[in-house]
């Protein structure tokens, strides 16, 4: 029996945080749709995005999942949840599944060390992801990508040349 070598790409991830839901907006609108292997997700605060398109703060988050499906242009993965770490946040994207997996009835989102585990897990580094939660925290929206080197190294490309 021979057994033939296995090639796989090995997957790398890029966070982004903008201070402001129009950046986000902006920067979202310069991706092209259809790559490969690579996945998107947007994780942000709900009050955050409600001071931010000026609405009243409801505890009802079909606006959140309104918007971010006009703006996404399709039906995507979304959930609300409380970390107590970080407050009520929205996931968007292909992490959401996995932030809303639910443990003894808690999402592991909702658990303490939940989003530092799930981003660690997909491959940031330690202070990628402390860094980024942070910026959470304090009210910006984490832009996430996850894919291979070529298409990580193009999209950060186009983002860093569409901030200028």
């Amino acid at each position: 029996m021979t057994v033939e070598p296995y090639n796989a790409k090995q997957k790398q991830v890029y966070f982004k945080a903008y201070a402001h839901l129009f950046l986000l907006e902006n920067a979202l609108k310069h991706i092209e749709e259809d790559v490969p292997n690579f996945q998107i997700s947007v994780l942000g605060k709900v009050a955050q995005f409600y001071l931010d398109k000026d609405i009243e703060v409801s505890k009802n988050s079909d606006p959140i999942r309104t918007y971010w499906e006009k703006t996404c242009n399709n039906t995507i993965a979304y959930g609300c949840l409380y970390n107590p770490q970080i407050g009520n946040i929205f996931i968007v994207g292909n992490l959401a599944p996995t932030f809303l997996y639910k443990i003894d009835d808690k999402t592991l989102g909702m658990l303490s060390a939940g989003p530092y585990g799930i981003l660690r897990g997909i491959g940031a580094n330690e202070i990628q992801v402390s860094t980024h939660l942070k910026m959470l925290d304090n009210g910006n929206y984490i832009l996430i990508f996850r894919g291979v080197k070529a298409d990580l190294e193009k999209y950060k490309i186009l983002l860093e040349e569409n901030e200028k």
